[in-house]
């Protein structure tokens, strides 16, 4: 059975540490960085990193508990009559470095073991207690191994390296002794060996402890050699790690435990970082890793059609006809204001700088009858299309009066006749307040529009207090034609949404997934992270354009048909950091100049 325990203990220790012991035998000092990782991303807009990483030594990083297991047998007293065991302990107490944060513990040991000092800062009362160490009894390592452990366990740090300085001059039971190396070699405990005398099975137990537990095993044959064989068991300590990128000056890293921190500053692409330590007894290592860092700053795009070197709202002829609800409830006030002043203000304002290459007309429903009358069928052209039309456009506008019903689905289905004879890209803009009033399917008229080649945009004006349901109903309209829906709260709002709504749509592709979508000419930017885009223009027939995009940098990218052919063309300039973890920020507008 004895036999047995033997080979289950040797095996458990050896499977414990075999895989470090070669190294940790021939070397004390290790240093290591662990983070970050190779491929690292910059996302708070700052161009530094947090590295990390690992230095250790006996030691450990200004930052160390010791225990020293010391045999008080009564052989001692023939073996080591002037007391060397005691001078020799003293002596590496005292020469531990001051830099070294260190707490102490002594347990002595014969046939049973007690702490004789409990962990402690103070070196001094330490040599105090090794002073006054017994000599009697017998020998028993894995009672001493046991409480050194238990008291490293219950009192010592988290992160600190642990040490047991183990000395004797006798034998023991080796099967007691390698289960309680195998309890600490589980803890990540060394264990220094030092023993007195010329013990075969003395020998083959220390060494064995030592070895497997990543410490050193020293044999002394002469008393007197004590004092300097228990200066040469390696207790150094971490000094210092210094931190350089690229080969910059170095910066000191705080050393906390077993671990190194630090700020660097970095640059985008490649960074070599290397870490230097330092021992407290003047051994050095270094660890080095390359960094590829990244930036997540948002870049911003801008979509523009050229014609003849000014912007234009398509790249083919367009025809736009803005349909304007005058019902009742336009009468509706924003900050004083009726809805339709300021609708008829914001149109009129908005012909001005609409590009003069665009075919336009105008409808409006619900401006001719009042809601008494209930005329469902309260909708007219007021301006057929042409290029040419402007002022009578302002002027129809101008003589807008809310009056009637909305009835939305049949001022759709009369609006389909008004591009009979209209050969281009073909759009319509819906500005209304409110849903249909007047018992229609605007949805399926929008469907009706779209298998004619007519999409309708709509703009939802002055509905802040709508319900839920009713914004649902008018955003149907728009999806069923595959046009766009947006809310227009202001004055400006109204101007900005007529903008983006009477050019030619477009949208941004990452790979097959629809990331943003914009229109021609708006001048709207939109933020997006790193990467290659396909833009895809809704025209007819469709037209197509690639684009990169970095962080930090604004990209216009222009299209000009010359022909047959689009032509493309790019200006880049810088931004500031703009973060693009907020989903909401795509299609954010850095600015607008449209037209």
């Amino acid at each position: 059975m004895h036999k047995a325990q033997f080979l289950l203990a040797t095996a458990l220790l050896l499977a414990a540490t075999v895989a470090v012991a070669d190294e940790t035998s021939e070397r004390s000092l290790q240093v290591e960085i662990q983070s970050p990782s190779p491929n690292f991303v910059v996302e708070d807009g700052t161009t530094s990193i947090d590295v990390e990483g690992v230095a250790s030594a006996i030691g450990g990083v200004r930052y160390l508990d010791i225990m020293f297991v010391m045999d008080t047998s009564r052989s001692l007293r023939d073996s080591d009559p002037q007391d060397f065991r005691a001078l020799g302990a003293i002596g590496l107490v005292q020469n531990l470095s001051p830099k070294s944060d260190i707490k102490i513990g002594v347990v002595s040991f014969d046939r049973r073991s007690e702490i004789a000092q409990p962990m402690t800062s103070d070196r001094e009362a330490v040599i105090d207690v090794l002073r006054q160490l017994p000599r009697s009894g017998s020998t028993n390592l894995a009672a001493g191994i046991d409480s050194a452990v238990a008291e490293l366990e219950q009192h010592g740090r988290p992160g600190s390296s642990r040490v047991i300085m183990l000395f004797t001059d006798g034998m023991s039971s080796k099967n007691k002794a390698y289960d309680a190396a195998v309890e600490a070699t589980k803890r990540g405990i060394t264990i220094q060996t030092l023993m007195l005398g010329s013990s075969t099975q003395g020998t083959r137990i220390l060494d064995t402890i030592a070895w497997a537990t990543g410490g050193s095993f020293l044999p002394v044959s002469d008393p007197s050699k004590l004092p300097e064989a228990f200066l040469s068991l390696r207790t150094t300590g971490v000094d210092s790690v210094t931190l350089s990128v690229n080969g910059a000056e170095p910066v000191p890293a705080k050393l906390a435990g077993g671990t190194f921190s630090a700020n660097l500053p970095v640059e985008m692409g490649e960074n070599q970082i290397v870490a230097f330590a330092t021992s407290l007894d003047g051994e050095t290592k270094e660890s080095s890793i390359t960094v590829n860092v990244r930036d997540a700053s948002c870049g911003a795009l801008e979509v523009a059609a050229l014609n003849n070197g000014r912007p234009a709202a398509s790249l083919n002829d367009r025809s736009v006809e803005i349909v304007v609800d005058a019902s009742r409830s336009m009468w509706g006030q924003i900050d004083g204001v009726s809805k339709m002043q300021i609708a008829k203000e914001t149109l009129e304002e908005v012909s001005y700088w609409l590009p003069p290459d665009l075919d336009l007309a105008l409808r409006a429903y619900g401006n001719t009858t009042p809601t008494e009358a209930s005329n469902c069928a309260d909708s007219s052209l007021l301006v057929p299309f042409s290029e040419m039309n402007r002022d009578y456009i302002r002027g129809a506008i101008a003589q807008l009066k809310p009056t009637g019903q909305t009835p939305i689905a049949f001022a759709l289905n009369q609006a389909a006749r008004d591009f009979d004879g209209v050969n281009s890209d073909r759009a319509i803009v819906l500005v209304s307040d409110g849903i249909e009033s007047c018992g229609g399917d605007p949805v399926q008229a929008a469907r009706d529009l779209r298998a004619q080649g007519i999409v309708v945009h709509l703009i939802g004006f002055g509905m802040d207090n709508a319900k839920d349901e009713d914004m649902a109903s008018l955003q149907a309209i728009s999806n069923a034609s595959g046009g766009r829906y947006v809310l227009a709260g202001s004055a400006d709002e109204l101007k900005t949404a007529l903008a983006e709504t009477v050019a030619t749509a477009f949208s941004v592709y990452d790979g097959n997934e629809e990331v943003a979508k914009g229109s021609l000419g708006s001048g709207n930017a939109m933020l997006l992270p790193e990467g290659d885009y396909r833009i895809k223009l809704h025209s007819s027939p469709p037209v197509e354009a690639n684009v990169s995009l970095n962080p930090r940098e604004q990209v216009t990218l222009s299209l000009e048909k010359r022909g047959a052919e689009v032509m493309t063309g790019e200006r880049r300039g810088s931004l500031p950091y703009m973060s693009c973890d907020d989903p909401a920020q795509l299609g954010r507008m850095l600015g607008s100049t449209p037209y």
